[in-house]
């Protein structure tokens, strides 16, 4: 697969603010994302899901505090591409820079990072993806499939093209971040933790 190839469409018409007026209608614990002018709810995450999420986030503010960036990763923040009024995702872990502000999203992502489920499919992901790397501050985008070891990294200096890492063993690697780990790693306290095994 590649983020450079035609996504499939999806044919909505709502935009941002539409959208941000749907959530205000929903139940609390609800999770929704605007794909393509679709509003498009998203299963609950399995507790498996989230530890992977807390998982990379520890990383990934362990390595920034260890270059002392004035990043920081978060679980669950809107994100908005500029000027595409008809997307914005909720990805499961978002780095933002410098000190949070009341927002409900952002632009100036810099990692974001989709753990799968069972809600996802493929083309909506693709979509994401797509919309991911247009946003000018962005410089990876990733996916990690939370029942095998399976991690696709996306780097803007890269071309966007993926690194398919399958093996627990294998190493990511993040340079702009000061992030190296192992795939195992982002797996840790989950039924694929090979030191609970």
């Amino acid at each position: 697969m590649t983020v450079n190839a035609p996504a499939p469409a999806l044919s909505g018409t709502m935009d941002v603010d539409e959208f941000m007026a749907l959530l205000e209608t929903r139940p609390n614990g609800e999770r929704w994302d605007l794909i393509e002018g679709v509003a498009v709810m998203m299963a609950p995450p399995s507790i498996a899901h989230q530890r992977i999420a807390h998982n990379l986030c520890n990383l990934l503010i362990s390595a920034f505090a260890a270059l002392g960036l004035d990043l920081f990763a978060y679980i669950g923040i809107g994100v908005r591409t500029p000027a595409v009024r008809n997307f914005q995702p909720e990805p499961d872990v978002v780095v933002l820079p410098g000190v949070a502000g009341y927002d409900l999203y952002s632009e100036l992502f810099q990692l974001v990072a989709e753990i799968l489920s069972p809600s996802n499919t493929r083309g909506e992901i693709d979509l994401k993806l797509r919309r991911y790397r247009e946003a000018p501050d962005n410089l990876y985008a990733v996916v990690i499939e939370p029942r095998e070891f399976l991690v696709e990294i996306y780097a803007k200096s890269r071309n966007w093209k993926p690194v398919v890492l399958r093996q627990p063993d294998d190493t990511i690697e993040m340079p702009e971040f000061g992030l190296r780990c192992r795939v195992g790693d982002l797996y840790r306290g989950t039924p694929l933790d090979q030191k609970r095994n």
